[in-house]
């Protein structure tokens, strides 16, 4: 075969491939501990691995398909550079550069997104080409969209977060955040496509897309992606305001100032519609303008950014940093990965250096956009203002969006493909780059030895990188189904997760912990639970070696030990277990003392000992810490219900309950109509009273008074109670 054939082969199916990977935002399913970014990581590392192997050889046959010199690729590759180097000074490297399972980023997936863009960039020159691809990337945020109206009818969940899909939408993203943010960049591509197609029944096409996309955007319930959505809108607007006739001034004018009023009395009147209206979700997300987490989140990664304000903490490094600097006890269980704010991001992962760099690609992208419009404008005889406008608002969109959330892969895979269009179109790229390269001529037999090692290579990082950790994290979906009915092998299958020694081992072995802990402190795994502990134990050392290289969430990895040695003192009463317990606590308040965690083990600490007054004061600084999970009395009384519930003071622990009751009753006597979230919190706590008397003490009497006290409160749910007690009364074993 002549080379000329090769080199037409090679290409034809690079560019099948690059449109292959337009599809990650479509991949999800049971491959990892996540089900919808990890899948999408996987999928998009694999087929840029293989694709760069064919991208070599075709740079071999023919090395004019050498990527072009142009800003734009110089400002991505100081980026990356630079936050390499913050990740190699960072607070772990490894970390920093696999990433995690949970996201599928770090560096890893920042090298893949250059390669992406080296390719496209290289391979991709016509301007139609570029146009398929950019309607092939529309096309597929329509079939998410597509999906997340399936949610909404309840026809499919696609592992939606959420259990009721009517709520907020998520599309093949699970998370519906994360799946705003795709579509918000997708609506600005589809308009860029519609402006430049000229087919008109094509044109309805992309219409309804941006009409698809706009409303599952809209249900998705995710503010700061509205704020994007309305703030690139309003670049546009401005962009191209005076070019407008004055009919259409006018109307803009009045619709913007309908807008601006509608927006000021909307928010001068959010009780009177959450009152009115709040009955509706979305609803309720526009009138709970409380920032109070987002608030302390930020503070955490200022503060981080002030330790290290030059070169940062490195990629995937803010879980560390939140846990090492949140002052505030958020709800128990969560931890934060993300500041939910781009600008806070660069600066805590990159410093001041990565942050700049960061900015430099948005400098570049604009200098094209303004310097070279009129190269694509001419291509169809449209206005070059309109296109960079759309081109500067999707942009400024992601920006302001950003300021309250942060990018997934299936937004980087966006903008990344947006900038590879911006690179060749917007560029003059009349003098020919790397001819020194194009001088070299490689012969046949080095031509085969450099693809073969590349091949080699490429087949060793597929399995190490990607197939062996999905192998290994397959085992944790598959044996959570046998938790309640066969919890041996439930256990075995999880044991069978973390012996494959991976990448991803440290955070495997916090699933297998969280997933041990959750059955040693249930009611299933009583035969199990000598073998549980031993297995946690065994494990201790290399939680504590996670600690010491900062791998991954270090408060929750000291409540991990202490959970586990507090299910050993359970399980053996052995004193010197409580002394361990004792010191994991303080060493965990050395790392951070404002975690609210810590004090609740204090307080089951001195329950163990016998000392509840000095167990309720612990419960109260918890609760002065842990203010969104621990409100009031109540609050108080359910926190030390949980406590004696955990110790196994099951009487104490369901006089705690009725004090938190009594209290509840009291509240709905003042305030006869409850919010929604009012009354699911006083439907719960009646539930965890009930079944405290019911299923741990076995008092059946006490159980029923409970609810039949609870018919006389609530008398439209009286007849719910009696199903509710027979519920229950059928678990006593």
């Amino acid at each position: 075969m002549k080379t000329e054939e090769i080199v037409d082969h090679l290409l034809n199916v690079i560019k099948i491939g690059i449109f292959a990977v337009l599809l990650t935002p479509l991949i999800l399913g049971p491959f990892g501990i996540n089900f919808a970014e990890y899948p999408k990581a996987l999928f998009f590392r694999c087929g840029i691995e293989v694709l760069f192997v064919l991208y070599l050889s075709l740079v071999l046959f023919n090395t004019k398909y050498l990527p072009k010199k142009s800003i734009l690729t110089a400002s991505i590759v100081l980026f990356i550079a630079i936050m390499t180097i913050s990740s190699i000074f960072g607070v772990n490297f490894t970390r920093s550069f696999f990433g995690t399972m949970q996201r599928g980023e770090g560096l890893i997936l920042h090298f893949h997104l250059l390669a992406f863009f080296v390719i496209i960039t290289s391979v991709f020159s016509g301007k139609k080409d570029w146009l398929n691809l950019l309607k092939a990337s529309v096309i597929v945020s329509g079939i998410s969209s597509l999906a997340a109206i399936l949610q909404q009818i309840g026809a499919c969940s696609f592992y939606s977060m959420y259990k009721n899909f009517s709520t907020r939408l998520t599309g093949t993203l699970s998370n519906p955040d994360l799946f705003s943010s795709y579509i918000v960049l997708a609506i600005f591509i589809t308009l860029f496509i519609l402006i430049a197609e000229s087919n008109k029944n094509l044109k309805l096409l992309w219409s309804g897309i941006i009409i698809l996309n706009c409303y599952t955007l809209f249900f998705s319930g995710t503010r700061a992606s509205w704020l994007g959505f309305l703030a690139g809108i309003i670049v546009i607007l401005i962009f191209n305001f005076f070019r407008l006739e004055k009919k259409k001034k006018i109307i803009i004018s009045v619709c913007v100032l309908a807008v601006f009023i509608f927006a000021v009395v909307a928010l001068l009147n959010l009780q009177w519609i959450e009152n009115n209206l709040g009955s509706h979700y979305l609803v309720k997300r526009f009138t709970d303008l409380n920032f109070g987490d987002r608030v302390e989140i930020w503070k955490s990664a200022i503060e981080a950014i002030k330790q290290k304000p030059i070169l940062g903490w490195g990629f995937e490094s803010f879980i560390f940093a939140s846990d090492k600097f949140m002052k505030s006890g958020l709800s128990d269980g969560i931890y934060f990965d993300r500041p939910h704010n781009k600008v806070l991001e660069s600066l805590e992962y990159g410093g001041i250096l990565g942050f700049v760099s960061y900015l430099l690609i948005f400098v570049a992208v604009c200098y094209l956009i303004f310097k070279y419009a009129k190269l694509w404008a001419d291509y169809n005889n449209k206005s070059k203002i309109l296109y960079s406008s759309i081109l500067i608002a999707l942009f400024v969109a992601g920006f302001v969006q950003n300021i309250f959330s942060f990018d997934n892969i299936s937004s980087y895979i966006l903008y990344f493909l947006v900038l590879g269009f911006i690179n060749n179109n917007f560029s003059d790229f009349s003098q020919k780059s790397f001819d020194d390269l194009k001088q070299f001529k490689i012969g046949p037999m080095f031509r085969i030895i450099i693809i073969s090692l590349v091949s080699i290579s490429m087949i060793w990082v597929l399995y190490v990188i990607n197939i062996k950790p999905t192998i290994a994290a397959m085992y944790f979906p598959a044996s959570v189904i046998y938790e309640t009915k066969n919890v041996k092998k439930a256990f075995f299958g999880y044991k069978q997760g973390i012996s494959m020694n991976t990448i991803y081992d440290s955070e495997l072995r916090i699933s297998f912990i969280d997933r041990m802990l959750y059955l040693a402190e249930g009611d299933t795994a009583d035969d199990e639970k000598e073998n549980i502990i031993k297995a946690l134990l065994d494990i201790e050392p290399l939680i504590y070696q996670s600690i010491k290289n900062n791998d991954d969430q270090i408060n929750h990895l000291y409540q991990y030990l202490a959970r586990i040695y507090e299910q050993k003192y359970l399980l053996y009463k052995n004193p010197e277990d409580l002394i361990k317990f004792e010191e994991i606590i303080n060493e965990s308040m050395k790392f951070n003392s404002s975690v609210s965690a810590s004090f609740q083990f204090l307080a089951e600490l001195n329950i163990f000992n016998g000392n509840y007054s000095e167990a309720e004061e612990y419960i109260r600084k918890y609760c002065s810490l842990n203010t969104s999970g621990c409100v009031g009395e109540e609050g108080f009384y359910k926190s030390m219900a949980l406590s004696y519930l955990r110790t196994k003071k099951y009487e104490l622990a369901a006089e705690s309950y009725q004090k938190a009751l009594s209290i509840n009753y009291a509240y709905k006597k003042e305030n006869p109509i409850l919010t929604k979230e009012e009354l699911e919190n006083s439907l719960n706590l009646i539930n965890y009273t009930a079944i405290a008397y019911c299923l741990k003490l076995k008092d059946i009497d006490s159980c029923k008074k409970v609810y039949e006290e609870a018919g006389v409160v609530f008398p439209e749910y009286k007849e719910t109670f009696g199903n509710y007690f027979k519920a229950v009364k059928s678990q006593i074993k």
